[in-house]
């Protein structure tokens, strides 16, 4: 079947391993779906594609994309080879994240956690939101955490140069998710949600109560990268990504059931979400499309 006589042409960012690898691999499954995955390298991209195709994908409806999220200009490329090559593209999953053990820089001068987990993200959507538009009704689901609501924003170190810890800045880049995802959403209603923009949690179901911060996020993270938690998820995300229901759903935190939780009060207020939408655009101007 040709990609554009398919119901769904479907983009997973960070799909060479975990949640995004699995959800890519049930999707795959299924004739409706053509599946791009994403990843670093295309060595990484095309052995995860063999790995699934074994486990019984069809042949003709999974293809990858590689993209470099420490570039910007890899970032900027791949948008426009993406709605090249796929322009009955209409879904994004912003999936692909890193938690960094120290601090360092990308070739950008950005630091690493924030590029690669929202900064990138940023940038692809903004360019392929053109042809996601186009195929409406299109559906953007940002991967958000739990975490997001247990920290907050340092304004004056988004680099992190002066406070540098790994669950800290991860938790701060996934608030950063929380907050674009819900501009995003507000634009599109201008357009008359040509383009629906949900939050997805694809984490343990219970809150950690120890006090230790470095304990909670650390036993929310290893729970969510547990075999059981993978599976759940995988299928938690393929229920929204084929469900008709986000059709017309926006601006929602959903948990892996796609039952609507509360966001923190940080990532629903709306000042703070054009706050990080102008220091986004800024630090990624030259990688933008030019209106």
């Amino acid at each position: 079947m040709p990609i554009r006589d398919r119901p769904r042409t479907i983009l997973i960012t960070g799909a060479t391993d975990g949640v995004g690898k699995q959800t890519a691999a049930d999707l795959a499954q299924h004739p409706d779906n053509f599946v791009i995955i994403h990843g670093r390298t295309k060595e990484n991209c095309e052995k995860t594609i063999d790995q699934i195709r074994r486990e019984g994908a069809r042949y003709d409806n999974i293809d990858y994309i590689a993209i470099d999220f420490t570039s910007l200009d890899s970032v900027a490329t791949g948008a426009n080879q993406l709605s090249s090559r796929y322009p009955s593209l209409n879904c994004v999953v912003c999936n692909a994240a890193v938690l960094q053990q120290r601090r360092h820089d990308t070739i950008d001068g950005y630091e690493h956690t924030f590029q690669v987990n929202f900064l990138a993200h940023f940038v692809l959507l903004n360019r392929l939101l053109p042809t996601l538009e186009q195929n409406s009704p299109g559906r953007i689901i940002v991967i958000g955490s739990t975490l997001h609501s247990w920290t907050s924003i340092e304004w004056t170190d988004l680099q992190a140069e002066q406070e540098y810890e790994k669950y800290l800045q991860f938790s701060r880049s996934k608030l950063m998710c929380h907050l674009m995802a819900f501009a995003l959403h507000r634009r599109m209603a201008l357009t008359g949600f040509k383009v629906t923009v949900n939050v997805m949690d694809l984490g343990r179901e219970k809150r950690e109560t120890n006090n230790n911060y470095k304990f909670r996020c650390a036993s929310a993270l290893s729970t969510s990268e547990s075999v059981f938690s993978v599976g759940r998820s995988a299928g938690g995300l393929v229920q929204m990504i084929e469900s008709p229901a986000l059709d017309t759903l926006s601006g929602k935190y959903l948990d892996c059931h796609g039952k609507q939780m509360r966001s923190g009060s940080e990532a629903t207020d709306e000042r703070l979400q054009e706050r990080l939408w102008s220091e986004a655009a800024k630090l990624a101007r030259d990688h933008l499309i030019k209106s």
